[in-house]
Parts: structure tokens; sequence; C-alpha cells
């Protein structure tokens, strides 16, 4: 006998849906930032360093530790500078925020990389898996990003609180959001709920918040997405903003950071299937990465190949010491209709030609770490192509 209940919204053929984003100053997103900026410094001096750095941040130390291998002599007073601005440039430059990059101290414990995991890895066109592991990418028609709808409002309510809003109104590095969406048929037809925490200075109120949210971030939002989607919030739209009330002392002093927490909001949210690898620190040769990089690249194609497909969702894995997928799917995972790779072999999808045919071998990481690894148009800066899998 079936004794599970329906709620009234599965009665009705309806369901919800959410996805959350943090800000670049949450304790986690800031230590995947200095694993970044500790890989993009050695790519720019050697192209094939391998690199493995983890980072914890904690009350006033930041620890940083892991595997390096690279011709390039770097000193750990380098990296303690390159570490330092990287704070500051997230917004931890003063003790008034409670975690300063100036004054803070920071801790190495880095080695090379085990022989054995290095001779199986190889160099060059040679490369192969240096992990076994599986790598998701993800594309959909339901947004300009390409990305899921739940996760890109998220996005823009963090990039419109932290860019936009921070000095302005004494706002501070660290905050989080979430988006809820009401789905029938199986389509989003509204928003159902926002939650917005955002760390504040005293001199700022909780009333002064809630106040800033409706007047600046969330016209703002409003203003940025077709109009299709601003059709979603309405009056029946709930808003929990600070919902437990003032926040004055956010950021690593009230809580540990660290790199690679925070692996489905730096891919797509709730909508797509995660191989549990995380990004940021890993040099191209880690295909946790570099193979997700190229999934996100396959299913764009896909999707712009197949014109009836409203979502297009890719599957790689991967054998430690094989060049090879030992297996790939592309398909659509509303319909189940599947799809061959989109004119490209499988030869392509080994990691010296996913690295080659990216341009993965740069200093472009800290952009992904602070930015968002999927859902921003390529650009070129400082010689350097970045978010080419968005091509």
């Amino acid at each position: 006998m079936n004794t599970q209940q329906q709620s009234p919204l599965q009665q009705q053929g309806e369901y919800l849906w959410s996805s959350e984003y943090v800000s670049a100053g949450h304790p986690d997103k800031l230590a995947d930032q200095l694993s970044d900026a500790v890989l993009d410094h050695y790519l720019a001096l050697d192209p094939d360093a391998r690199v493995a750095c983890e980072t914890m941040v904690k009350g006033d130390t930041v620890y940083v530790a892991g595997e390096i291998t690279s011709t390039a002599h770097v000193t750990e007073d380098e990296l303690r500078s390159l570490l330092r601005a990287t704070i500051c440039d997230v917004g931890y430059n003063s003790n008034d925020v409670h975690f300063n990059g100036n004054t803070c101290s920071i801790v190495f414990n880095i080695s090379q990389q085990a022989p054995e995991i290095n001779n199986a890895v190889g160099q060059g066109a040679l490369v192969t898996a240096g992990d076994q592991g599986i790598m998701f990418g993800y594309a959909t028609r339901d947004t300009p990003t390409r990305m899921p709808l739940a996760i890109y409002l998220a996005k823009l309510f963090i990039e419109e609180a932290y860019g936009g809003m921070g000095v302005r109104y004494a706002l501070q590095p660290d905050m989080k959001s979430q988006v809820s969406l009401l789905y029938s048929g199986g389509v989003a037809t509204s928003v159902q709920a926002v939650v917005l925490s955002m760390c504040h200075h005293p001199s700022l109120t909780l009333h002064g918040v809630r106040e800033m949210f409706f007047d600046a971030i969330l016209p703002r939002v409003l203003a940025a997405v077709p109009h299709i989607i601003a059709q979603m919030f309405s009056a029946k739209t709930v808003y929990h903003i600070n919902p437990a009330g003032s926040w004055n002392v956010g950021g690593p002093v009230s809580d540990c950071g660290l790199t690679g927490r925070k692996i489905v909001v730096d891919q797509y949210g709730a909508d797509c299937p995660i191989g549990g690898g995380a990004f940021s620190g890993k040099d191209p040769s880690k295909v946790d990465r570099s193979a997700a990089y190229m999934a996100r690249w396959l299913a764009l194609r896909a999707l712009s190949q197949q014109p009836s497909a409203q979502s297009i969702q890719v599957q790689l894995a991967y054998a430690i010491g094989q060049a090879e997928p030992v297996s790939y799917r592309v398909y659509d995972p509303t319909t189940g209709i599947e799809y061959g790779l989109p004119d490209v072999s499988a030869a392509l999808l080994t990691p010296g030609a996913i690295i080659d045919t990216l341009h993965l071998r740069a200093p472009i990481y800290g952009a992904t770490a602070r930015r968002g690894h999927f859902g921003i148009a390529p650009y070129e800066e400082s010689g350097y192509r970045h978010y080419s899998w968005a091509e």
C-alpha cells in the first residue's frame, strides 16, 4: 500500500525548485580565489606548471597547501604579496570588515607533485587524466547566458549587491542568495521566493539593508533580465532579506573558508548533476577542471545544432593514466533524446586536446573563481583568451 501523500502543488502538476549563489567575499569563494591566484602566477611563468593548490582561511590566518611542480622559481614572499593583493581586492582591506589582507598571517605548506602521478599524467599532447572522474556540462535556452534560470537569477542578485552597491551602502563582501521558482508542466512560471543575506557595516540598520534592496538592487535585477523573466516576479513573490536580522560580522572571522566547497555554485546550481571534483587551484591537466569546461563547450555546441532541444546535458568520464574518456553522453535531459558528439571526435576529448582547443595553459583562472566559471561571454585581456569554453 502506498502511503505517500502528494503536496497540493504536486496534485496540480506543479513544484518548487531552488538554487543559490555566493559573493566573491564568501569565505569559501575567497579561498577559491587565493588558490587560483597562485595557479595563475605559476602559469604566467611556466605554462606547463603542475599545480594543486588548496587554501583555508580562518580568523586572521590564511593557510596555503598543496603540490606544485614547475620550472619557475617563486618565493613565498612573492606569493604572500600576491595573496594579500587578492584579499584586499575582494574587499577585505581594513579592520572594519574584520579581516584585513594587509595584516593577516599567511602560512605555506607546499611540496612537489608526487612522482608517480607526474609520470602517469605525461606532458604536452601526451597528457593523460591525472585521476579518474566524472564531469558534467549543461546548456539551456531558458536564459540569455544559457544557464539554468534559478542560478542565473541568484547570481544576478549577488552581482548587483556585491558589485554595484557595496561601497555606496556600506555593505561588506560576504553575501549569499537563493532563488525559488514555481514550475508548472515542467516550465518555470513565477519566482516564488528570493533569499538574500548581506553582511553590512553597523552604521547601516536592518531596515536600511532591506530598503536598499527594494529601492536599488531589485530594480536593477529586473532591468537586467529579459521581459519574459521580469514578468515572473509579482506581488506574490516573497523576499527574505537578511531574514536572520542584522549581520555585521562575516567573512573568515565568522566562518572558515576552504577551496572547493562551493562546487554546485561553481557549476549549474541544482539543475545539473556534478561529478564532485572542484575546479579552483587546479592546473588544466586536472580533468576535474578542464573536462568540465569542455563539457560546457560541447553542451553549447550541441544546443546550437539541435534547434528542437530546450536543454543539453553532457557527461564525460575518465580513468587515471588514460587519455580518451572511458565514456561520454550528450542528451536532452527533458526528453531523453540522445545526441552524438557535436562535430568532434573522442580524440578531441583527451586532456591534451582539451587544453589546446580551449587555450587553457594561461593565467585565466582568477576571473573564474571570482565571476563564475560558466555563463560569461569570452573576452581578451592581457593577451589571453578568457572563457574560451563559452564560444
